[in-house]
């Protein structure tokens, strides 16, 4: 699928229209250096009937309505989601709301789910989903909620998150990069992120693949070498490693025949924070 770019100012509300989708937003530039990523899953069981929760080495603030019923209303909670190294699939499909902010492994803040903060979060949340809520509406709460979090935060990381987006990072120089030493880097990581660094680069790297492997049109081994990996069927290792499936199998899954993936470029002006968004074939229009 060729690469389209689409101002969120024109589109982002007919995809929160849409019955079903997934979509990942940019944190606001002042939030960029902890937060990852923003995203929000509205289903009604399309996207959501064979779900695999892949590793993850990043921390995340999720908050979920599920509807029992189409139009019963929604059932909230909240849940922190540590770091993982495995997947596992689950059970059912999801029908409702999963809205969560994925933070970077320099966040020092506590992420509580009895937080004050939060809790007002999801009960704005709640609000905003009882009625036709737009991508501006979800994104404004979670800003607040990352802004008034952040004033509570320890300041200053011992690791920088930047250093992770070189595809070809190396724990030795990873050490000479924060300063220190190999054991001491270690350490920081397993207290930071609770992993070595060893494997938590791998995830990074495994995080980056998925991305690139839902929204470009390059072969599988185009992405490996660009990532790092020795040859596309390291890549096919690691993913299936990460994911329980082959990055062919998930290439099909969401480039092909059961959805549609759209990377969104950053350079439609700065009102523009969507990145990628998925949705079922069957729920979508005619392209224009």
């Amino acid at each position: 699928m060729a690469t389209r770019t689409i101002r969120i100012t024109e589109d982002g509300e007919h995809l929160f229209a849409r019955p079903s989708f997934y979509a990942e937003f940019a944190p606001l530039q002042d939030h960029s250096k902890f937060v990852d990523s923003i995203y929000v899953l509205k289903d009604r069981g399309r996207l959501t009937a064979d779900r695999l929760t892949f590793a993850s080495p990043l921390r995340e603030l999720a908050f979920s309505f599920r509807e029992s019923v189409p139009g019963s209303g929604h059932s909230g909670k909240v849940v922190v989601n540590e770091p993982s190294f495995g997947h596992r699939k689950k059970g059912r499909a999801f029908s409702g709301w999963i809205i969560g902010i994925k933070f970077k492994p320099n966040w020092s803040g506590p992420l509580r789910t009895e937080d004050p903060t939060i809790v007002a979060c999801q009960q704005t949340l709640a609000r905003v989903l009882s009625t036709s809520p737009s991508c501006f509406d979800i994104l404004n709460s979670l800003d607040q909620v990352v802004f008034a979090l952040s004033q509570h935060a320890p300041h200053g990381s011992l690791i920088s998150s930047d250093y992770f987006e070189t595809s070809r990072a190396r724990v030795g120089n990873l050490a000479s990069h924060v300063g220190g030493s190999v054991r001491t880097l270690h350490r920081r990581m397993r207290t930071a992120t609770g992993f070595p660094p060893k494997r938590f680069m791998a995830m990074q790297r495994f995080r980056r693949s998925v991305y690139e492997i839902a929204t470009r049109g390059a072969g599988l081994s185009a992405i490996a070498f660009n990532l790092g990996f020795s040859d596309q069927a390291h890549l096919t290792r690691e993913f299936r490693r990460h994911a329980g499936v082959t990055p062919g199998a998930f290439k099909q899954a969401w480039r092909g025949r059961h959805a549609r993936a759209v990377r969104f470029l950053q350079d439609t002006g700065p009102s523009s924070r969507l990145r990628i968004a998925v949705w079922p074939l069957e729920a979508t229009t005619k392209a224009h």
